[in-house]
């Protein structure tokens, strides 16, 4: 090898192991949106209630319309399904935000995952946990998405709106 093959090699590495860094600082920073996201989104849940008896109609919440509700009575209430955390919670996050049937390779890829057999079959384990605790529904076998009435929900211990 040459001495400038190997100058080349060397600045690739340290290329890379910046990368690296830049990548687990970004990781980092979106757990931490996550977590405020999760945390606006309880505030949103506790406080929301107490203004549905003082706003007008046409200040609907968003995502409601005037004459519709926002939030179901606790009569309608459907029960919640177990907390998950960790890896289990940004399943539920993802399935919830893509707002379709996914797949465990989707899945997979969504968590950054290597595309191997191997880490695709760990997470259709994972998917069909989720199911069995009552935060997704299998659709048909292999097709999965966030189950009706998660919404509001807790999720780890906090209630996500968006999940």
């Amino acid at each position: 090898m040459t001495l400038g093959e190997a100058s080349l090699l060397e600045r690739l590495a340290a290329d890379e192991e910046s990368v690296r860094g830049q990548l687990e600082s970004l990781r980092e920073q979106v757990a931490a949106l996550e977590e405020r996201l999760s945390d606006l989104a309880t505030a949103r849940r506790i406080v929301a209630p107490m203004l549905v008896g003082h706003s007008r109609p046409e200040q609907a919440p968003s995502g409601g319309t005037p004459d519709a509700p926002t939030h179901a009575s606790p009569e309608e209430a459907v029960p919640a399904p177990k907390p998950v955390a960790g890896l289990d919670k940004q399943v539920v996050v993802i399935m919830a935000s893509s707002g379709r049937t996914m797949r465990a390779k989707e899945v997979a890829q969504a968590l950054g995952e290597p595309d191997v057999r191997g880490r695709v079959e760990t997470t259709r384990a994972r998917l069909k946990r989720l199911t069995a605790l009552g935060w997704l529904t299998q659709h048909e076998p292999g097709l999965f998405s966030i189950a009706a009435g998660i919404n509001g929900h807790v999720l780890g211990g906090v209630a996500n709106d968006e999940a």
